[in-house]
């Protein structure tokens, strides 16, 4: 008997440690699933944050266009309004923020001191300037080629200017293609595809015969692509990125690395600009999907649109320069094509119906971000300016994309930008 009561003690000791072994791997189980869950808790309110901000821009856009829709200067490229815009900071009001007073983050972010702080910027692509640089700003729908409206010959203008830049040797096929799927007919042209294609295909459905409702439903036109939507411009920022001009090294593995970037159709190109209709009544006016062709805003069209309603090379170019230099007050109508020589008056006359300086739909991009943590949000959307009332068309999370715009670099390509437009 005494001998099994002195071995009992040394048999209860090892169960015991194992016993606080196995606590501890579920205490420390626990405490990293508690941690993973506040850090997932973290970066959702962060996410937040971030979208709530860059939906911030989105109401600093209307606020802007309810005060000047007409003012070209206030919206097509205003970095004091539109670039790291405060929303929100721990130690400071908007009036007061340090980066409003320098143009930029790099003193803060090299502080070592950053208090939380949440900002947005509305950037936009800036085609017609110097490669690589960007906009504080939004665009006009009607700055590009109405999809649903545009004639058969500015169509295959378009596609002409723009797809070959793209390496695309089936171009007109491609315009065929296109227009069957617009027309209302079942007739198909040589090259293009009706419904008799696109029911063999898995999954199967018919040609459109109607209007589109995206731009993006091109991709279901036979021929058509991302890669000729987008271009090299993957992550659609109107900047060439490294990933975008090494050849087959990485996505997209199409890119010619050239070191040019070649836009694809996606930046001329929308389905969501109309022509104002007045209600009669003394109202603002509305806009009818059965009016007359949605015009082309001559203050915001690319010389590729230009040029794809008729107007030519030489007097497309002088139209996007000379316009940076006119008063808004000028900008109100299409006189100052002639009054400043942009276009000669037999090509005024050729185009005259075609052009407009207002615009009543807009493309808005806004991404939120903070100085404190490294997450950002992308959002665009699509809105319409009808009197004080603004209604969003369309929106979408870019965010998949990545952050793509260098709000980091940005003091730097707004220079040249300006540059490029004295």
């Amino acid at each position: 008997m005494r001998r099994s009561l002195r071995k009992t003690p040394a048999f209860i000791l090892p169960v015991v440690l194992v016993l606080v072994g196995l606590l501890a791997l579920v205490m420390g189980g626990f405490m990293f699933f508690v941690r993973a869950e506040v850090a997932g808790v973290q970066a959702e309110r962060d996410a937040q944050q971030a979208r709530l901000a860059a939906e911030s821009g989105l109401q600093e856009v209307i606020a802007v266009l309810r005060a000047g829709r007409d003012d070209r200067a206030l919206w097509w490229d205003n970095p004091a309004r539109f670039r790291h815009a405060l929303v929100w900071s721990e130690e400071y009001r908007r009036a007061d923020d340090p980066v409003r007073k320098t143009g930029s983050r790099k003193d803060i972010l090299a502080s070592g001191r950053i208090v939380p702080t949440w900002r947005f910027s509305v950037v936009a692509r800036n085609l017609d300037g110097l490669p690589d640089t960007m906009r504080y700003g939004i665009t006009p729908e009607n700055g590009k080629l109405n999809l649903n409206d545009a004639s058969e010959e500015e169509i295959e203008r378009l596609f002409m200017a723009v797809l070959p830049l793209l390496g695309v040797e089936n171009t007109p096929e491609l315009v065929a293609a296109f227009l069957d799927w617009r027309d209302e007919d079942d007739d198909m042209r040589p090259g293009g595809a009706e419904s008799d294609y696109y029911s063999t295909l898995k999954p199967a459905y018919r040609a459109k015969n109607g209007k589109l409702d995206t731009v993006e439903e091109l991709l279901l036109v036979k021929g058509f692509s991302a890669a000729i939507l987008y271009g090299e411009d993957t992550n659609r920022n109107g900047i060439l990125d490294r990933n975008e001009d090494d050849g087959s090294s990485s996505f997209p593995y199409y890119d010619n690395g050239d070191g040019i970037l070649q836009h694809g159709l996606a930046p001329y190109v929308t389905v969501w600009s109309q022509e104002p209709s007045s209600t009669g009544t003394g109202g603002p006016p509305t806009t009818q999907p059965q009016a007359q062709p949605a015009k082309v805003n001559v203050n915001a069209a690319s010389a590729v649109v230009l040029e794809a309603i008729g107007v030519p090379p030489d007097q497309a170019q002088n139209v996007v320069t000379l316009r940076e230099e006119q008063s808004a007050e000028t900008l109100q109508t299409t006189d100052w094509l002639v009054a400043t020589g942009a276009l000669d008056a037999e090509t005024y006359s050729a185009v005259q119906s075609r052009l407009t300086t207002r615009a009543l739909q807009f493309h808005v991009e806004v991404v939120g971000y903070a100085d404190h943590v490294k997450l950002a949000r992308r959002y665009e959307w699509v809105v319409e300016v009808r009197g004080p009332f603004v209604q969003v068309l369309y929106h979408r999370d870019l965010t998949s994309l990545g952050l793509a715009w260098p709000v980091d670099r940005d003091e730097a390509l707004v220079q040249r930008y300006q540059t490029s437009t004295r």
